[in-house]
Formats: C-alpha cells, sequence, structure tokens
C-alpha cells in the first residue's frame, strides 16, 4: 500500500508548532501554515528530481546530519544562520544540494509568492526539511536509497497536486510534465476541486458559447498523421463511450436526483474550460509586474494577466454599456458546499487581485456570481450574491473593498446549460467574476 509521505510529513506539525514558528518571525498562523504548505511538497519534488547515487550522497550528508535527532520537534532543527554541531552545514547549502541552479530562483521566487521575506522562509524550510526527512526514513531508522526512491516516486503526483497554485513549477525540475495535476474530488469537504490549472476566458453576459480556436498543422504534417488517426478513432470512440455514455450516466443520475439542496446548487467557482478525463492542461507560469513594480505568480491568460492588460489599455473610452459587458471569471476561487465560505486555497488569488487594486487606485470593480440552473431559482440568487458579496468581504480586509462599487447575484440567469446538462457542463455555470467600471 502506498505510503502518504505529504501526510506523514505534515504530522510533525501542529498548532504548537505552528505558534512557535509565528512568533520566532513575526508571522501569523496562518501564514505559517501556507508556508509549510509549500515547504513540504518543494522539498520532497527535490529529492525526488535525484535518483541513484546522486540521491544516495545527498541521504549519506543527511544521516551524518540527523543523526541522533529528536524528529518529536523540528524546530529544533539549526536555523541558516546558525551552525550545526554535526558537520558545520546549513538549511542553504541543503537546498542546495536539492535544487542545483534552480535554487536562486525558488527561493525569492517562493518567498515572493507567499507574501514574506527569504529569512522567514528559510527558517520554514528549516523546520519542513526534518520532517520530510522523518517522513523518508522512519526517523532517521531507514537510509535505503532504492526504496526512499520508490517511495518518492510513488508519491510523486501528491506533491504536485500539493503545491499552490500560481507557485511557477518549472523551477522545480526541468521535466516538461512537472506542471501536470488532474482534478480531483476532496471527499471530507464534500467538493468538487478543480484542476486549478486551467486557463479562464473574460466573459460577456449573456455568455456566448467558447470554442477553442486551435492553429492548423501545415499540410505536409496533416498528411503524415492522416494515416494514424484513422486507426485512432475507432478506440477514441470506443473510450469515449466508455467516459461518456457509460460511466458519466450513473453520476449525473446521482446528482440531479438528490433531493439535497446542496448537491443542486453551486458548490465551487471554476474555470470556464471543461476538463474531460482526455484532458491534460498545463498552464504557463508567468510574473506579471505592475506598474507599483510590484510582481505576483499567475498564469498566461488567467484572470490576473487577462485583467491587468486590461487595466492597461484604454479601457476608460470605452462606454459604460461596453464596460458592462466585459467580465473576468476568477479560475482558482473555491467555496464550500452549497456557502460562501471561501476555502483557504482561494486566498493566492484573491491576494492578486487586491495587488492588482491597489496597482491601479482608479480602477473600480463590480462584483457578480452566478449558479447553474440546477435547484430552486431564489435559493441559487441568495447563494449567488452572498458569494459575491464574500469577495468584497474579502477585499475589505484587505483594505480595498471601497473599490468594489457593486456586487449582484445572478443566480442562473446567465447559465448556458439547461439543468439536466451532464455536470461536466453545468460546471461551467457556476463561477464569481469582476467588472471593471469607471
Amino acid at each position: 500500500m502506498e505510503n502518504n509521505l505529504l501526510d506523514l510529513a505534515r504530522s510533525y506539525f501542529n498548532e504548537q508548532t505552528f505558534s512557535h514558528l509565528a512568533g520566532q518571525e513575526n508571522l501569523s498562523n496562518d501564514e505559517v501554515r501556507r508556508g509549510i504548505d509549500t515547504v513540504l511538497p518543494t522539498l520532497f519534488l527535490g529529492f525526488q528530481r535525484h535518483s541513484g547515487g546522486g540521491l544516495k550522497n545527498i541521504l549519506d550528508t543527511l544521516r551524518s546530519r540527523f543523526s541522533g535527532f529528536n524528529f518529536s520537534d523540528v524546530t529544533r532543527f539549526s536555523p541558516p544562520e546558525q551552525a550545526v554541531p554535526q558537520d558545520g552545514d546549513n538549511t542553504r547549502s541543503v537546498l542546495s544540494s536539492l535544487f542545483g541552479g534552480s535554487f536562486d530562483q525558488i527561493i525569492p521566487n517562493t518567498a515572493s509568492f507567499l507574501g514574506i521575506n527569504t529569512n522567514s522562509l528559510i527558517r520554514l524550510f528549516s523546520a519542513g526539511l526534518p520532517a520530510v526527512v522523518g517522513a523518508l526514513t522512519s526517523n532517521g531508522q531507514r537510509w535505503d536509497t532504492t526504496s526512499i526512491e520508490a517511495d518518492l516516486n510513488n508519491n510523486r503526483s501528491n506533491f504536485l497536486k500539493a503545491l499552490p497554485a500560481g507557485l511557477p513549477l518549472n523551477m522545480l525540475s526541468d521535466d516538461p510534465t512537472l506542471g501536470r495535476v488532474e482534478p480531483i474530488v476532496d471527499p471530507v469537504r464534500d467538493v468538487v476541486v478543480e484542476d486549478p490549472i486551467v486557463p479562464t476566458t473574460a466573459h460577456v453576459d449573456p455568455r456566448p458559447t467558447r470554442e477553442p480556436v486551435q492553429a492548423l498543422p501545415p499540410a505536409e504534417e496533416r498528411k503524415k498523421g492522416a494515416g494514424l488517426w484513422w486507426l485512432l478513432i475507432p478506440i477514441i470512440l470506443l473510450l469515449l463511450w466508455f467516459f461518456f455514455g457509460k460511466g458519466c450516466n450513473r453520476e449525473d443520475a446521482a446528482l440531479t436526483d438528490s433531493t439535497s439542496v446542496d448537491t443542486m446548487i453551486t458548490d465551487t467557482v471554476v474555470s470556464t474550460v471543461p476538463v474531460t478525463p482526455a484532458d491534460t492542461i498545463v498552464r504557463e507560469s508567468i510574473m506579471v509586474t505592475l506598474p507599483n513594480d510590484v510582481t505576483i505568480n499567475a498564469y498566461k491568460g488567467g484572470i490576473e494577466d487577462q485583467l491587468v492588460q486590461f487595466l492597461n489599455s484604454d479601457y476608460k473610452t470605452l462606454s459604460d454599456e461596453e464596460l458592462k459587458d466585459r467580465w473576468f471569471d476568477f479560475d482558482n476561487l473555491n467555496f464550500e458546499l452549497g456557502t460562501a465560505n471561501i476555502l483557504p486555497e482561494s486566498q493566492v488569488q484573491l491576494d492578486n487581485l487586491v495587488a492588482i487594486l491597489n496597482a491601479f487606485p482608479d480602477a473600480k470593480v463590480k462584483v457578480g456570481g452566478y449558479t447553474d440552473k440546477t435547484g430552486d431559482e431564489a435559493i441559487n440568487k441568495k447563494l449567488s450574491n452572498d458569494r459575491a458579496m464574500a469577495v468584497k468581504n474579502a477585499f475589505d480586509t484587505k483594505g480595498v473593498g471601497d473599490r468594489v462599487i457593486a456586487t449582484e447575484g445572478y443566480g442562473s440567469q446567465f447559465a448556458e446549460f439547461p439543468a439536466e446538462a451532464p455536470e461536466s457542463d453545468r460546471v461551467k455555470d457556476r463561477r464569481v467574476a469582476i467588472s471593471v467600471r469607471k
């Protein structure tokens, strides 16, 4: 049975540990918790990028360093500015051995992403390292390179899914598949967590049908591939029948037959691009520089990228009516099932939007909430309005709530798909969006 290394590493931390680190670094408990949640999968991926002799050399060094270490208190690990009694090494050198030339990118970019200084981030890495080592080696009792390498490879998908959306994944490895994360269902919160790295597009209400536009390949390439496609078409049709004809029908019946209101109204705000079992979408991570020289981590084509481009344009020359028809969908904003409670992982995108509003002091926005067509419309309208208000309240806590001139819940007024449509379609109608106003 596969060992969940992330869960093992997280078990070394509790509220007392978070409070201790927060007090040392003058951070809030939430900032420390978010930092540790970023540090742990990053460290595991640092180990996982090595194999064979390279991994053995790192483990041999750590085995000496952690000899006699008490893994019950990860905060006792030496901070970066202090010498380590065993061999005089420090956390920075360990990180450098794990990440190689990427180290100089990972520390400042991750610190900027988390909104903390680099010294505090190094301290969090210092606490995270013994937790990761303890999980990999059974508290220093097992140092077999082969079994550790197998555990790392088996858990790689868990590490990738645990990385917060917006963190530049290409810093951690040269592997082009590193940024691929499949959608998952969270059985604890009963929330469908859509792939956080699916691009969003601005929308117009009533919303037009969005069809992806793809450039045609050169004629020669099309001819070369034609024979292969004729062989693949029957296989693809069989797979599509299995997933959508056989498998999804049962899921749709379970959803639409339920009498629970929670299963019939929006449970998460998701991207506008559908994700099917055959899709694997990799988004390009970019650093967006704002007019006040603040940089934020975002995705190319995401809400941050689109909104900044729009605010840098001559949008003030547009009429009020034209602005009303221009909306930008949040693509990483999720709520607890049937409520307006924003989930913690959404804070990254909310913080990015706050930074954008601070950089464009003249910009005003309206926040709109939307649902699909299932369930009672009065409840849907109230929920969509509550979720729009939840975004404004989040902006209030960051000092930019006055930039929101209005909120409105539209319910299913602009939903594209009927109530009996598959969940894969209806999920596109459940969202929160903002529109720039003058």
